[in-house]
């Protein structure tokens, strides 16, 4: 009579077990996080992911002004000799359109380098045509102060040298610049492209060729209308 009694002991537990079991599956299966819902949000049009590139791409080129920017300030005649961080604030068109804008203008910083090291990308025999000259990397910021739009200033930079003439800029292997990636004057972002507000500012640096025998005296813009015969001019400013 022993041996049986033991079975069913051993049975009742195996089923007591197995309910326990089913009620364990139960108690989760009510946790369990439910399917994800569906996002009922539209997916972005092409327009819109490209706008919101546009912006983004806006504020990664944004700098933070040199000095303050001039606040209802009057366009700076022609001939005007402004002092080292001065804006110079200069009336600018579209000539497509005619859209017209107010621009902020300032040299940041002008570093010398050294033709050897900062070209030696190029074949001996392309950077022997540049001549016996250093070049000067002149960093220069520009501000939209009226309007809704803003095309680049780097037409208008120029480096007046001792002898009165404006310093050539090198046509090389890569364009203009002193290596293949521009690391050591980066160009000025494609600021017409983005979506603008009036106070953005953006900055740019070009590459000036000074024969060995000159020196830089000044930093000159001379984009367009009055300025192109009688630019706005700074002291060449420190590296």
């Amino acid at each position: 009579m022993t041996a049986p009694t033991k079975t069913i002991a051993i049975g009742a537990g195996r089923v007591a077990t197995g309910a326990l079991v089913l009620t364990v599956a139960a108690v989760l299966a009510g946790c369990s996080p439910s399917a994800p819902t569906p996002d009922a949000s539209p997916t972005a049009s092409v327009e819109e992911r490209y706008q919101a590139q546009l912006a983004e791409d806006r504020l990664d080129a944004l700098v933070d002004p040199i000095t303050p920017l001039p606040s209802a300030a009057a366009t700076t005649p022609a001939g005007t000799d402004l002092a080292a961080g001065e804006w110079a604030v200069v009336g600018r068109e579209w000539a497509s359109d005619q859209t017209t804008m107010t621009v902020g203008v300032v040299p940041v910083s002008a570093t010398p380098g050294d033709l050897e090291k900062d070209f030696a990308y190029l074949p001996d025999d392309e950077r022997a045509k540049l001549g016996a000259v250093a070049p000067l990397y002149v960093d220069y910021q520009f501000a939209l102060l009226e309007g809704q739009r803003m095309y680049p200033a780097t037409t208008g930079i120029q480096l007046l040298l001792s002898d009165g003439s404006i310093a050539d800029i090198p046509i090389i292997v890569g364009g203009l610049g002193p290596s293949t990636t521009d690391s050591l004057c980066p160009r000025e972002p494609a600021a017409s492209d983005f979506p603008q507000e009036v106070g953005d500012v953006y900055q740019g640096c070009k590459t000036f060729l000074i024969p060995e025998s000159l020196d830089a005296v000044s930093v000159q813009w001379a984009g367009e209308g009055a300025y192109t015969t009688e630019g706005v001019r700074w002291p060449v400013p420190s590296a």
